[in-house]
């Protein structure tokens, strides 16, 4: 997982887009211990390799979440609850930049669900007015990789279902020399505190590997 420079852009699009000019004091959840990319670092003048030592370093409060544990990331696993109180809506803005689409269950029976645990607790963790952001693998993209890719649909009957706010959603492409790297850009806004649906029987249904 690595931010490349549109995943950058998309970032600060979307603060630009809500009246934000920094990140001081904001509580942030990124998805994945995400490194930088050297295109990236120049476009941005970046120093850092590392995502977290780079918003450390603009003030906000920052978390990550990745079972891997490293460069700071809390250990925890998104296709079950989260264990931890305090992440409880408690997050501002969270990012998805190449995470969610890896997240399954361990056996290829509840793969599903594991991808249903993992929307509803980044849901859990957004308080009123959280923005989200995604960059993840449009279906026919990414041949080989990840469990799940996503569609423009999908997140159409997400944000309806949960009453967000659509902030942008579009197809794009981060590599303009090939077709077979399509992503989904999607931002939303959580609008008000309410349980996160549909249920998982219906949520499979939305889901494409």
């Amino acid at each position: 997982m690595a931010m490349n420079p549109d995943t950058m852009d998309f970032f600060w699009e979307n603060l630009k887009a809500l009246g934000r000019t920094n990140l001081k004091g904001v509580w942030l959840l990124e998805l994945g211990n995400q490194t930088i990319r050297d295109a990236t670092k120049e476009k941005y003048n970046i120093s850092t390799g590392k995502s977290k030592a780079y918003f450390l370093g603009l003030r906000c409060n920052h978390h990550s979440i990745d079972q891997n544990g490293c460069d700071g990331a809390v250990p925890l696993d998104l296709t079950k609850p989260i264990p931890v109180p305090r992440f409880i809506n408690a997050f501002e803005i969270i990012t998805d930049f190449g995470d969610l689409e890896h997240v399954r269950g361990l056996c290829s029976f509840d793969k599903e669900l594991g991808q249903w645990q993992a929307w509803k607790s980044i849901h859990d963790m957004g308080k009123v007015g959280c923005l989200y952001m995604h960059t993840i693998p449009m279906l026919g993209s990414f041949v080989g990789h990840g469990s799940f890719h996503y569609t423009i649909k999908f997140f159409e009957d997400l944000c309806q279902a949960n009453d967000y706010e659509i902030v942008f959603l579009r197809k794009q492409s981060v590599d303009n020399r090939t077709n077979t790297r399509g992503y989904i850009f999607c931002s939303y806004l959580k609008k008000i505190d309410r349980p996160f649906v549909p249920e998982a029987k219906e949520f499979k249904g939305w889901l494409h590997r």
